[in-house]
């Protein structure tokens, strides 16, 4: 039976690879250099080059085959729609348990009568990544402090680690043997360890348990703003909230808004709020979530909004109220175009305070099944100085916000999360505890990737550590502090 190709889990039924097409694999290239006087040469090492070949292709097109006969146009345009990416994708021999990560190059020549014959033409592929890889993922969790990695395959490969911290630490470490160690954060045992950013509020926004519905109150700026009186309700996953269009009416921004104190007062603070955004439905939205001083005047707005019903265009601002209310914006972000075309994506934004500077990070990911993988994108920080401290209140409620604009489409919006830290001042010498209990950690050994919650994590990166990779057969890691981490590593066998 001829074998055939799968493109990013995708195969076209009256596509085959020629019968006779041979495999490569093993693509190394020993370099050499010869010395004047000496015989034969000098071995200077050996590399692994990237590939660079023509699959020969077989089309079937007669009445037997899958929709019967097709034109030439017909079999262009689908050929076109299978091999056309910018990027690396998947390409899988149906009959193998590995794949490429593979590039296409044209042209597709096909004969100008394709009607009831046996059409052939190559296909170029380029492997500049040139390994396979295991279809099917491997994971083993550490017990003890120490995890067993078992790569079957005849080449060393990465690892991707994903650890829940148990307890908060000033640092998280993996150790290959005595080879290699990857770490971020101190662990100098000299140094004073305190948390200096305790966790005020951490809200995963599953339910809206805590929060007191607002019937009045409602924002009155240009931006994120608009009327309050509607309700929430749980996403189908349970993992979020949303407005539910049903419980608004009226013309203008009409939205519901969710309230909650805390505890006590903070100066100095860092506000993370974290949606979903699902552009696969075009419409108008507004999402925002604001601070509030001890008077319980509004002091910061922190928003994403899409102003365009029947356009993906979706920014991000961001405000400041002085004690009259008057809104500064401090920072205003249109998503780069290459988001435009997305269904879906996560977005963080961030607002932070320390005496008289503000700063603002913004960044977004989308969530990719393994062994895919969560990488954060269009990142973006600024910095502003409030000069005249206008907008040196201290902070102590909170509240989320989402609207729809009339009768206007709307773009669903899904609200995962509103996290409050107070900053507190570190006397020089000591070290924070720079991961709390229950922070998520993820280290992509692949693109040289370290994330804590979701948030890249690279400028803690421990001087000296590195990525690394398993060798083939067995290897140990272990991981440090001790009783610390909940951790598992995944990884995928690879082949020359």
């Amino acid at each position: 039976m001829n074998d055939t190709v799968i493109v990013n889990d995708k195969t076209l039924p009256w596509l085959f690879v020629q019968r006779g097409f041979k495999i490569p694999s093993f693509n190394f290239e020993v370099k050499t250099e010869e010395v004047p006087g000496r015989s034969g040469s000098v071995y200077q090492g050996r590399e692994l080059k990237q590939y660079e070949f023509e699959l020969p292709m077989i089309i079937r097109n007669d009445y037997l085959s899958h929709s019967g006969i097709k034109s030439h146009d017909d079999i262009l345009n689908e050929l076109v729609k299978f091999f056309n990416y910018d990027k690396q994708v998947k390409l899988q021999f149906k009959s193998k348990q590995w794949y490429w990560n593979a590039y296409f190059e044209g042209p597709i020549e096909l004969l100008s009568k394709t009607e009831n014959n046996i059409n052939i033409f190559n296909i170029k592929v380029v492997l500049t990544d040139p390994y396979k890889y295991s279809t099917k993922g491997s994971k083993n969790t550490a017990i003890s402090d120490s995890v067993s990695v078992v790569n079957t395959g005849t080449a060393d490969t990465p690892i991707l680690v994903e650890a829940r911290a148990l307890k908060n630490s000033n640092y998280f470490m993996i150790t290959k043997k005595d080879e290699d160690y990857f770490m971020i954060g101190d662990d100098d045992v000299d140094k004073k360890v305190k948390d200096y950013s305790p966790l005020i509020l951490g809200d995963e926004l599953r339910t809206l348990s805590g929060w007191n519905k607002q019937s009045s109150n409602n924002i009155n700026d240009n931006y994120t703003g608009g009327t309050v009186g509607g309700t929430f309700s749980q996403s189908s996953s349970k993992e979020s909230v949303y407005l539910n269009t049903d419980s608004i009416n009226g013309v203008g921004w009409q939205g519901a808004m969710y309230k909650r104190s805390f505890s006590k007062q903070i100066n100095n603070f860092s506000a993370t709020f974290k949606i979903a955004v699902n552009q696969k439905r075009k419409g108008a939205n507004r999402t925002a979530q604001y601070l509030y001083d001890t008077d319980g005047r509004l002091i910061a707005s922190i928003g994403y909004t899409n102003p365009n019903a029947n356009q993906a265009i979706g920014r991000i601002i961001i405000c400041l109220y002085n004690q009259s209310g008057e809104p500064k914006k401090i920072y205003d972000y249109k998503n780069n175009p290459t988001i435009y075309g997305m269904d879906e994506f996560v977005v963080y934004m961030r607002l932070t305070r320390i005496g008289k500077e503000f700063t603002i990070k913004t960044w977004k990911y989308r969530e990719i099944p393994y062994p895919l993988r969560k990488i954060a994108f269009d990142t973006h920080e600024v910095t502003f100085t409030d000069k005249g401290d206008f907008y040196n209140r201290p902070i102590s409620a909170v509240s989320i916000y989402s609207a729809k604009n009339g009768t206007n489409n709307f773009m669903p919006v899904y609200l995962l999360g509103s996290y409050i830290r107070a900053l507190l001042e570190k006397p020089p010498g000591e070290n924070d505890m720079i991961i709390k209990s229950g922070d998520d950690i993820l280290v992509d050994m692949t693109n040289n990737v370290v994330m804590v919650n979701d948030e890249p994590f690279t400028h803690e990166k421990t001087f000296g550590s590195d990525y690394f990779n398993v060798e083939t057969g067995h290897t140990e890691l272990v991981i440090q502090p001790p009783n610390t981490f909940d951790t598992t590593i995944k990884w995928q066998d690879r082949w020359y």
